[in-house]
């Protein structure tokens, strides 16, 4: 290479390498902010704010830099020949545009399309340390380096003390955050035929009354049979729309899609995708798509921090009701757990999840009023019954030889 080349030549592989630098850095940000979100006080920060806006202006710089070194490495090599010279630069800085623009298109609109090339090196995706979903870093850190995510802050690990501070309900709420992903969606949906839900020809003022009724904000909707699932109706579009018509207007324009998942869907993964589509309540279908149950997000919160309940929630005080002879009148859908608890006893079974499901498991037929079933420590009698439903069971303490304590 002639020597009057070198100068524009390493002037040109510079500016061109730096520039492939800040453009990189520019739509980290941009796909970061746009996938992960900015709180307030991160998109304050003065650093970040500075490093944001002089960026661009650095890009431009350089792009400007490699169009003239570039121009000025052609000529050297043409000597006589401008107009061949001018143009290659000419597209050469038309094409590192169009590429900026290009990017920053990308990071802007379609963030997840940079993700694999923007990829921090612990391969979190711009997340610092921990970046909640509003975007903001959990250990309250909002430096530059938060803001960029091109550093990594490693967390601390948690030591025996701090284990041996947590006090029994932090445990339990550990212990059952774990569980969530061995736990199903069928092992705790409200079963078929538990749902309250509604036909798609109901009017607005037949929804209502149901929705006063039970109390809930939310009600599956289907066509014909529970099987055929058109979708959720929210209680409170029922109100708008009872304000602006008839109260006989049919509600299928309200339906919203339903979501649907299998009954073996593990509640880790069902949490993250009720979060991830922003819905509240999921339809449970068995093998054959044929409607099993439902399941709410506060199903899936309650087995983490217990039982959620409000005003107008049914207790379990309500569904357990102690006789004076020592017996309990419990409701045939209670959970053999709770049972055990109760009596402080174990029941040997993993074949069914409620007291109602083990009479009809030991029964091994359709249960009658007055059916009695006995296990080792408790005798089970059916005391009332809705159809082929079990309603009410009176449960004592038996002792070895079955007799009543």
């Amino acid at each position: 290479m002639d020597t009057d080349a070198l100068p524009p030549a390493l002037v040109f592989g510079i500016s061109f390498f730096l520039f492939a630098c800040l453009s990189l850095a520019h739509n980290f940000v941009t796909a970061n902010n746009s996938t992960f979100g900015n709180s307030s006080d991160r998109s304050d920060n003065p650093t970040a704010i500075r490093f944001r806006t002089i960026i661009p202006w650095l890009k431009y710089a350089c792009i400007i830099a490699v169009a003239i070194s570039g121009l000025a490495l052609l000529h050297s090599v043409w000597t006589d020949r401008w107009w061949p010279a001018s143009l290659l630069a000419l597209g050469l800085l038309v094409f590192l545009v169009v590429i900026d623009q290009a990017l920053n298109w990308a990071a802007e609109s379609r963030p997840n399309w940079l993700k694999p090339l923007l990829r921090p090196p612990n391969g979190r995706s711009g997340q610092n340390g921990a970046v909640g979903r509003n975007g903001a870093s959990e250990d309250g850190e909002h430096g530059t380096t938060s803001e960029l995510g091109l550093l990594e802050r490693p967390q601390p690990e948690i030591t025996d003390a701090e284990l041996s501070s947590l006090d029994q309900r932090d445990r339990e709420m550990l212990r059952s955050i774990l569980r969530l992903d061995v736990t199903t969606a069928r092992e705790i949906m409200t079963p078929r035929l538990d749902m309250i839900a509604v036909d798609g020809d109901s009017t607005l003022a037949e929804v209502s009354d149901v929705l006063v009724k039970c109390g809930h904000s939310r009600l599956p909707v289907y066509e014909e049979t529970i099987d055929r699932i058109l979708g959720v109706l929210h209680a409170r579009e029922v109100l708008e729309a009872l304000s602006r018509h008839s109260r006989d207007e049919n509600i299928r324009e309200l339906v919203r899609p339903a979501f649907i998942i299998p009954e073996s869907k593990r509640l880790d993964d069902l949490l993250e995708e009720l979060q991830d589509r922003g819905v509240q309540m999921a339809i449970v279908v068995d093998e054959y798509g044929g409607t099993e149950g439902l399941v709410t997000m506060e199903d899936v919160l309650e087995e983490i921090v217990g039982e959620i309940e409000d005003e107008f929630s049914r207790t379990r005080e309500s569904l357990i009701n102690r006789l004076p002879d020592g017996a309990v009148l419990v409701d045939a859908g209670i959970t053999t757990e709770d049972v055990e608890a109760l009596f402080g006893t174990r029941i040997e079974t993993s074949d069914v999840d409620t007291v109602g499901g083990l009479v009809y498991h030991s029964l091994g037929k359709i249960p009658q009023a007055g059916d009695v079933v006995v296990t080792d420590r408790l005798r089970i009698e059916v005391i009332s019954i809705l159809g082929r439903r079990l309603r009410k069971l009176k449960i004592n303490l038996v002792d070895s030889n079955g007799t009543d304590q």
